[in-house]
């Protein structure tokens, strides 16, 4: 069964009986004490209200590290097509290539959980940026495959740390009502840079082409980062991290400018007590090993990585990475074509991105999950199938398209852009949200990190397999495995993911670690 989160409103909590409280567990000096996890409301009724303009422009700001993120894994798509004439580069130093950023980002990933809670937050986002800068005008400017790759590497690292701290930092500084939309804003601009990537790669891929384009497709990256570096002045620290370094007074002088209009002082006093009280058991007592070995927190670990796992086995990312390769297999004659179907793909990720904004703080996480997971499942089948001729043989299917586009492969385009809606709708969000929620102020720097450094190495295999995959078993086998093993985690989200919607990060700490 799921972890238990009780459905009450976000203003009762957990009553613990005392027999509870007084068992002794070997490891209950690191677990946060349940009774003392959820602020005081003193009666106050909760009315869910919209965010302040002021609020969303902030988590804007710290989100615009996923539209680096996304804008370099669209372009890549786009770009192999040209960099694998300009280097005469095979199969697998294009899956080098493209995986280059995914090994950088684990590296990025591992450091974020500790950084954060070093530095804190904010210093680690104008971190990622500059550091995305540096590999972005690596690439532009590379006269090699070594520079390239190691661009490429350089500018992982600044996506990883950007990964790794945006939605820590836009959970702790969101109101519980609509912090699931507000995370999620950091997945929207994810969404957002890969759609403009993809344009950016058809309008330089039009005749007449420049030989150099590839490089344009590169160095534009780093004008985000340079747009994110410049209003990162303007953004106030977190005021977890701020309560965690014993700076009360200043932790409410946060709240105070970006709750101001839905609470009163006298709240956000409780909130700040809260927040205080669940920190009593010092962040520095807790290890490495602490994650594995102690049960509440393991158990929170198991969801946080789980999902994280299953958003890139699920074959995600070989789609936005290889997308004009797919559509070029699927029979789509010229690169320019290709490039151009694919922004079809990339607007459903974004426009679906937009819905699960809509509804995660409405239908809840879990649900959300569940239901969507069953059309992702089917699209990945549907793409398996249309891979194949009645015959069965996918090289027949392939060669179909001689100058003009067969009927298999426009179902090939469908079904891809049907499964990116769905996976957008649910798997491509919500799990970024739960592990922004469920890990306990104790923990969240390291736990969010080896989560998130988790999701980046699976997005390393799958990238760095794919096209051996398609070579080894065919694209129709390929995606039909990614279906088998979104299959598996329908199953593991039904029976470990717990409803998190509408509480408070505290409460939902009582009600998970304990």
């Amino acid at each position: 069964m799921p972890l238990s989160v009780h459905p009450s409103s976000p203003t009762s909590y957990v009553t613990v009986p005392s027999s509870s409280i007084e068992a002794d567990t070997s490891h209950s000096h690191l677990l946060p004490h349940p009774l003392h996890s959820a602020p005081r409301t003193r009666g106050r009724t909760e009315v869910k209200s919209p965010p302040s303009p002021y609020v969303v422009a902030l988590c804007s700001c710290a989100a615009l590290g996923g539209f680096l993120s996304g804008y370099d894994a669209g372009i890549i798509s786009g770009a192999t097509l040209f960099i694998s004439d300009a280097f005469q580069l095979t199969h697998f130093e294009i899956e080098i290539i493209v995986s280059g950023v995914i090994a950088g980002a684990v590296i990025g990933a591992l450091f974020a959980g500790v950084l954060t809670d070093k530095w804190g937050r904010k210093p680690v986002i104008l971190a990622a940026a500059v550091v995305f800068v540096m590999g972005a005008a690596m690439m532009g400017l590379a006269q090699s495959f070594g520079m390239l790759l190691l661009g490429r590497l350089v500018a992982g690292v600044g996506v990883g740390l950007s990964g790794g701290v945006v939605p820590v930092y836009v959970s702790e500084i969101a109101p519980a009502d609509i912090r699931g939309a507000l995370v999620s804003l950091n997945v929207f601009f994810i969404t957002l840079g890969q759609l403009v990537s993809y344009l950016t790669a058809y309008s330089l891929s039009r005749p007449p082409t420049n030989e150099n384009n590839w490089r344009w497709m590169f160095g534009l990256a780093a004008l985000p980062a340079i747009v994110q570096m410049a209003g990162i002045g303007y953004l106030p620290e977190s005021p977890r991290y701020l309560v965690q370094t014993g700076h009360s007074k200043e932790a409410l002088d946060v709240l105070m400018l970006v709750r101001r209009s839905s609470c009163t002082r006298e709240e956000l006093e409780d909130e700040v007590d809260a927040i205080q009280q669940s920190l009593n058991r010092a962040v520095d007592t807790v290890k490495w090993q602490d994650l594995l070995f102690v049960d509440g927190y393991r158990r929170v670990m198991i969801v946080a990585i789980g999902l994280q796992v299953l958003q890139q086995l699920s074959g995600i990312n070989t789609i936005m990475y290889y997308s004009a390769t797919i559509l070029t297999m699927a029979g789509f004659p010229t690169k320019e074509s290709a490039i151009l179907f694919s922004s079809f793909i990339a607007l459903a990720n974004c426009l679906a991105t937009v819905l699960s904004m809509q509804l995660i703080d409405r239908t809840g996480r879990r649900p959300l999950l569940l239901r969507t997971l069953i059309g992702a499942i089917a699209g990945l089948v549907i793409l398996s199938v249309s891979f194949r001729t009645p015959s069965g043989n996918d090289e027949e299917h392939l060669r179909n398209a001689d100058g003009a586009v067969s009927w298999g492969s426009w179902i090939s385009l469908g079904s891809l852009v049907f499964y990116v809606a769905f996976y957008a709708t649910g798997l491509g969000c919500v799990p970024w949200t739960i592990m922004s929620e469920i890990l306990p102020q104790q923990i969240r720097g390291k736990g969010s990190g080896i989560a998130i450094a988790s999701n980046w190495l699976c997005n390393f295999i799958v990238s760095m397999t794919f096209l051996s995959l398609t070579n080894l078993i065919s694209p129709g086998g390929t995606f039909m495995l990614y279906a088998l093993i979104v299959c598996a985690g329908w199953i593991f989200v039904y029976l470990r993911v717990p409803e998190t919607k509408g509480r408070s990060l505290e409460c939902i700490e009582a009600t998970t670690v304990t």
